[in-house]
């Protein structure tokens, strides 16, 4: 084991093994590394829980839609913090730097299959397959991390606008790279999914956690969405849907959650995502709360406590993904509602109205049963992409992606100031338009050791 491994870890930006839970196939240490010898072990690596249950809960701490009714003022915990979008989540410089140090732990996943696989044995068809998965699931990753420290991105100043450190070594000895650019970061996702999708497997069926062919086309779907590309975004949302899962799981034939599959084998799910904690609650807030169409089957069976449909007092109805069902978590990865409501946003911005309504349409339809749904239709193209854009905060209420459409939505003026209230109704954060916090600042615990890194401004 290497010396002093907690701050090398933190110096190189791989805060790994020990800011996680341990591998249980190999109880892997620093050094176990060493045991992964045939492509049998790098598959297994890939098995990693770390991976499955991968998205910091935290995200969607950022959002406009939870609440805090019971927080303190002033704010005292990391949770406080991130609710409140202060620059920095933690003073301590010993403390485990909120969402970078995950995001890269799990990077340090794939990069051990990219620097390793080559040596190991097994057929060259094997090692093909798992650097493809190593190089979807790596870009899958940048996803999160440009779009938390990179400024939403902008065709005129991506490359000058600073994001974050691409690593591609698992040796917390190597040097540490200087921050690449938004524009950088958006190329390396798109290059590494691009070269991997004609290694990918066809399909994902036995595990969704895993990549294939649909996934990579899903990842590009969501990055082109980021990039404001909407009709790369929509041609690779439909290469997902033509190469893999194309069918919506129907809440509208359900009477309650408990037969919604595992998302290791949900037939909706492309490349499947859980957050560190699948079972936490979420507190969303009033005004979102009142924004749905009471008869929706999502709002019966993920929120608890839902009396009269009225909604009058704070946090007494919560977001519970598995209130009857343990399997029922919400999947943080792709879907196929995500790739029908992609391809739906681009048609109503290009204006073929018709296939944004039809799109919308897929999506709706099984979310309410047949008796109380009504088919949304207009002919006002602004009107057709605002439905489109909310019907995203139904379908991904706490999948830690409202804080990201926050953010592109921002860049196109179509955010208001959002305020946090303490338990007496006061205003004690706003976050404004065109808000430099909607790019978090690089945590203190990495500039610490990096200070000749800029900070993003706050």
């Amino acid at each position: 084991m290497k010396r002093n491994i907690h701050q090398r870890m933190i110096i190189s930006l791989l805060p790994v093994l020990f800011l996680v839970a341990c591998d249980k196939y190999l109880d892997l240490t620093p050094k176990g590394v060493k045991t992964l010898k045939s492509t049998t072990d790098y598959d297994q690596w890939l098995n990693n829980t770390s991976l499955a249950n991968s998205i910091p809960n935290a995200l969607n701490t950022l959002a406009d839609n939870v609440d805090a009714p019971t927080i303190p003022t002033p704010a005292t915990s990391v949770d406080d913090f991130i609710y409140t979008w202060q620059p920095q989540f933690s003073v301590d410089v010993t403390a485990t730097p909120q969402f970078w140090a995950k995001f890269y732990a799990d990077i340090y996943y794939y990069n051990t299959v990219l620097q390793g696989i080559d040596q190991a044995l097994g057929t060259s068809e094997e090692k093909r397959s798992l650097k493809a998965e190593a190089r979807l699931g790596r870009a899958f990753y940048y996803v999160y991390l440009v779009n938390l420290y990179g400024k939403p991105y902008n065709v005129n100043t991506a490359g000058e606008d600073l994001a974050v450190p691409f690593v591609t070594s698992n040796d917390v000895e190597d040097a540490v790279p200087a921050r690449s650019t938004v524009k950088d970061i958006y190329e390396h996702i798109i290059s590494d999914i691009e070269s991997a999708i004609p290694s990918l497997p066809k399909n994902n069926n036995n595990n969704r956690f895993r990549g294939s062919v649909a996934a990579g086309y899903s990842i590009l779907a969501r990055i082109y969405l980021y990039m404001g590309n909407f009709p790369k975004a929509a041609q690779n949302a439909q290469l997902a849907l033509d190469n893999g899962p194309n069918v919506i799981f129907d809440y509208s034939t359900l009477a309650n959650p408990n037969t919604i599959a595992f998302n290791a084998y949900r037939p909706d799910a492309i490349y499947a995502r859980q957050a560190i904690s699948p079972a936490n609650q979420a507190i969303p807030t009033l005004a979102f709360l009142r924004s749905f169409d009471i008869k929706d089957q999502r709002l019966k069976f993920f929120y608890t406590n839902l009396g009269n449909y009225t909604f009058p007092t704070r946090g007494t109805t919560r977001f519970q993904p598995s209130p009857l069902s343990y399997t029922a978590h919400a999947n943080w990865g792709t879907s196929v509602a995500e790739m029908r409501l992609i391809v739906a946003e681009a048609a109503a911005r290009s204006g073929d109205l018709p296939m944004a309504l039809n799109e919308l349409h897929q999506v709706r339809k099984c979310r309410f049963v047949p008796a109380d749904y009504v088919r949304y239709e207009s002919s006002v193209q602004a009107d057709i992409l605002n439905k489109i854009l909310a019907e995203r905060t139904f379908e991904f209420s706490y999948n830690g992606l409202r804080w990201f459409d926050m953010r592109r939505l921002d860049a196109e003026g179509r955010m208001l100031d959002v305020n946090r209230y303490n338990g007496q109704g006061t205003i004690i954060a706003t976050l404004p338009q065109h808000s430099n916090k909607y790019t978090l600042q690089i945590p203190m615990q990495v500039m610490y050791y990096n200070p000749g890194w800029p900070q993003n401004p706050q």
